[in-house]
């Protein structure tokens, strides 16, 4: 096993987007249309920083025709072996040290879903977070996190604090103090 203080640990940054009552999307498979031109444009202007982009499975159907053109990992429990398609790499993460696989990036953004945000809170893997809130209530969808256990609690301090536009869309930036 790897000793994971001395194996390089590329700086990991979430990007979510969310509605008030906290839900990332209305269905499965289904392209968010709800977010605002504003975050989209922040959303796009930051990829260009990130050397890869860690998805999940449904993520990944959901926006792949955009992925493919990125040093993409697709992480599913699913997946027997870990295998490469392109520039596209399928990982199952409970079959590999996740540091070793990452160790060629020096940031890597991870842009869900709810289940891939709470295997890298559980590992303490996010150094940081941009939380797009939009000013929307669905009462219903896939919800931010999605745990099959639970995860310790980790502090995040807010880095920034910005809005966005006139209709209350806001972005929040924190870091991650459990590092």
């Amino acid at each position: 096993m790897i000793n994971m203080l001395t194996t390089p640990h590329p700086r990991i940054t979430a990007f979510i987007a969310a509605s008030i009552d906290g839900k990332i999307a209305l269905k499965k498979r289904k392209v968010p249309d709800w977010t605002s031109i504003e975050d989209w444009r922040f959303f796009q202007e930051s990829l260009l920083h990130f050397d890869a982009v860690i998805v999940g499975r449904n993520t990944y159907h959901t926006a792949a025709q955009n992925l493919r053109r990125r040093r993409t990992y697709v992480f599913s429990r699913r997946i027997k072996r870990c295998y490469t398609r392109g520039g596209v790499t399928f990982i199952n993460p409970e079959r590999i040290d996740i540091r070793t696989i990452l160790r060629e990036h020096t940031r890597v953004a991870l842009l869900g879903g709810s289940a891939i945000y709470g295997y890298f809170l559980k590992k303490n893997l996010i150094d940081e977070l941009y939380l797009t809130i939009e000013p929307l209530l669905f009462g219903r969808g896939i919800p931010l996190l999605t745990l099959a256990r639970r995860i310790p609690i980790r502090r995040y301090i807010l880095h920034s604090a910005k809005r966005l536009n006139t209709t209350g869309t806001l972005l929040l930036h924190y870091k991650n103090t459990n590092l």
